[in-house]
């Protein structure tokens, strides 16, 4: 930029001297076509002077001639006296035309004389107005080399900045070049430790299930010797299956309660305390009389649902509980915990009946078929097991690769089951071939708790970080209904919704101890009661759907109607 701006004002102090130049020429011609008139007026005055002289003389040789031929003719008389008068005459003739024609010449030369003068007057004026412009110009010229002067300073400090600022791009350059070399090296890097995390996490995985394949084929070789030892001892069967009675009478027991129809409280009319500093999950029994309850105390307390009457404390966990769960009959306790265990206690002795050991983390959550048959829980170790409930035996694993919050199962038996996880999917899975059936990102944000439906086509309510509710079929993963509210935001750690008996309504607690209520067809918000002043972590509809139990994270439960 600095270089363009140098050659304009050079072209254009250029410019000007050779407009000076050319004026300066074309003056130099006027003056020299002046010294040319003034000398040509000067030599007509000069001749003019001349004839003027001549004239004068030839007019004294005129009067000299007329006086002698006066007295010639007064003295002399005859024909020598004529003769020498028409001699005088015609040389009188002759002086008077020559005269005449000076005086002609005379008169041209004044006349061109006076012409002259003009165009020396004229002359003479252009010069003054072209010596004016001429020291305009030249104070024009004075003034440019002044600039000229200004404009070298100033380039000089331009070339010397442009020096500068070309020294520090190099610089610059010579950075970038090194960083750039840095971030290749850096990107060769990260490609390479990807390569190895992939390699190592297939090699994980592989090992993983080559561990769960190896615990399924022992599992199932002693399931083969009990059963061969049961039919070579009878004695020994009975010792192996003394517990049979239990499942049939969980296969033989009543179907759930149901009332003409869920009711959405209006009010308070209750409250447990639970006497722990935080609470996780509650649980209801099918007939709505026992409420399980646990939290970050190691022992899981049932009370009466009604009264609020401790009934057990139910204790073996060596670490806070996550989940709690009840058995259809309302026979069993099941509880995940902290301590990577899963246990179960009979209700009917108020002890420990069976401890679920192989997760390599803590357990998040866990779940009884219909019959109690079998367990399905989810650690923190990315996988879910299901346990054979009599024997306490792992019979499959099953890896989720990604972190899931809750679980739940989509039939009766647990032949499928919907997890929900952290990176804002569900996905549904088949627990006897440890096969991944299908998998949706429905939410913007993690997934807290999946509640699938007990009756119709199979349906899972889930409920999201993001504050939405959704109800989803579980076949094609579509959602069906969206439920939400403006100020309803769940806790991120412990946040369960679940549905209505009759699955009219979906019930959910947020951060500020406000409770929602939603229509599950319209996705409407039917009711919101601000009844606790906690994060509600856990909330259940009785079997009957006549109550509402709302677990704070701090110590209560309500109990609304």
């Amino acid at each position: 930029m600095a270089a363009s701006k140098t050659g304009g004002w050079e072209a254009r102090i250029l410019a000007q001297l050779e407009h000076r130049e050319a004026r300066v020429a074309t003056m130099a011609r006027v003056i020299q076509s002046y010294n040319q008139l003034a000398g040509k007026v000067g030599d007509y005055a000069n001749h003019s002077r001349e004839i003027e002289a001549r004239s004068r003389e030839m007019q004294g040789e005129h009067e000299r001639l007329l006086e002698n031929y006066e007295r010639s003719g007064m003295s002399s008389g005859g024909s020598g006296g004529v003769r020498g008068n028409s001699l005088a005459q015609q040389r009188i003739a002759e002086l008077e035309r020559e005269v005449e024609g000076l005086k002609e010449e005379r008169t041209v030369l004044y006349r061109t004389q006076g012409t002259n003068a003009q165009r020396l007057l004229d002359l003479s004026d252009k010069m003054r107005e072209t010596d004016s412009r001429l020291r305009q110009q030249e104070l024009e010229i004075s003034d440019s080399h002044e600039e000229l002067r200004r404009m070298a300073i100033k380039l000089s400090d331009a070339q010397d900045a442009l020096k500068e600022k070309d020294g520090t791009i190099q610089i610059l350059q010579d950075e970038f070049s090194a960083l750039q070399l840095e971030v290749t090296q850096l990107e060769m890097r990260t490609e390479k430790l990807q390569t190895e995390n992939d390699d190592l996490v297939k090699r994980w995985l592989k090992k993983m299930n080559e561990e769960a394949e190896k615990v399924n084929n022992v599992t199932h070789e002693l399931e083969m010797i009990k059963r061969k030892s049961a039919a070579l001892s009878p004695r020994l069967g009975a010792a192996v299956f003394e517990d049979d009675h239990f499942f049939s009478a969980a296969l033989s027991a009543p179907g759930q309660m149901r009332g003409a129809g869920s009711v959405v409280p209006r009010r308070a009319v209750g409250k447990i305390d639970a006497r722990m500093e935080e609470l996780h999950s509650i649980a209801l029994s099918r007939d709505g009389q026992l409420l399980a309850v646990g939290g970050q105390s190691n022992a899981v307390k049932v009370f009466d649902a009604e009264t609020g009457e401790s009934i057990y404390t139910l204790t073996g966990c060596l670490k806070g509980i996550n989940h709690v769960e009840i058995s259809s009959d309302g026979s069993l306790v099941l509880a995940a915990s902290s301590d990577h265990t899963a246990r179960i206690w009979r209700l009917d002795t108020g002890r420990q009946w069976k401890s679920l050991t192989g997760h390599i983390g803590g357990v998040v959550t866990a779940k009884f078929n219909r019959d109690a048959s079998r367990v399905f829980t989810y650690s923190q170790d990315r996988s879910v097991k299901v346990w054979d409930t009599q024997r306490g035996l792992c019979i499959k694993t099953l890896f989720t690769v990604s972190g899931c919050h809750d679980i739940d199962l989509l039939d009766s038996d647990g032949a499928r089951i919907v997890t929900a996880h952290l990176d804002n999917s569900i996905r549904v899975w088949d627990t006897q071939t440890g096969r991944r059936l299908a998998e949706a990102t429905i939410h913007k944000e993690q997934v807290m708790s999946v509640w699938a439906t007990r009756n119709g086509p199979p349906r899972v309510l889930t409920n999201s970080s993001d504050g939405t509710l959704k109800l989803v079929d579980a076949r094609t993963l579509e959602v069906i209904t969206v439920m939400s509210a403006p100020q309803y935001h769940p806790s991120r750690n412990w946040a369960r919704a679940s549905l209505s008996p009759d699955e009219r309504f979906a019930v959910a607690g947020s951060i500020g101890g406000k409770l929602y209520v939603w229509d599950v067809a319209s996705g409407d918000l039917v009711r919101e009661l601000d009844i606790q002043k906690s994060h509600i972590c856990d909330v259940l509809w009785s079997p009957d759907g006549q109550r509402i139990y709302s677990a704070e994270k701090s110590r209560y439960i309500m109990i609304l109607q």
